[in-house]
């Protein structure tokens, strides 16, 4: 049990890591197109800091539940919750953050999900 909750723990560390590099990426090509977020009196800090400790909580949580269906149940409430407090002000950063934290935990879930199921990391084998 504890070596899956390592393996799950490792892998959504990995995804809240490239949550960073793929927000550095979007903001780097969103700028590249429409010019920088200070030209509309727009301070994106804030937000992201936001989504992503809300990211890191969530996932915590999600390493730690032991069935499949509830770690995609709460990581539905994650994208559920982006939308429920950036749409009415931040449209674009909700299309923006809700599919990329809620598809990276998605992603990690079931990477998880796979590792945790194979025998590899099982040394009882001879």
């Amino acid at each position: 049990m504890i070596k899956r909750w390592l393996i799950a723990l490792a892998v959504h560390a990995l995804a809240c890591f490239l949550f960073l590099v793929l927000n550095d990426i979007g903001v780097h090509y969103y700028k590249q197109i429409y010019g920088g977020f200070t030209a509309r009196g727009v301070a994106s800090g804030a937000i992201f800091w936001l989504v992503f400790d809300v990211m890191v909580i969530f996932s915590l949580v999600i390493v730690f539940v032991p069935r499949l269906k509830h770690k995609l149940m709460i990581n539905g409430a994650l994208v559920a919750l982006i939308i429920y407090w950036l749409m009415p002000d931040h449209p674009v950063r909700t299309m923006f953050f809700s599919p990329l934290a809620g598809g990276l935990t998605f992603l990690a879930i079931m990477l998880a999900h796979w590792l945790g199921r194979l025998n590899v990391f099982n040394k009882d084998q001879s």
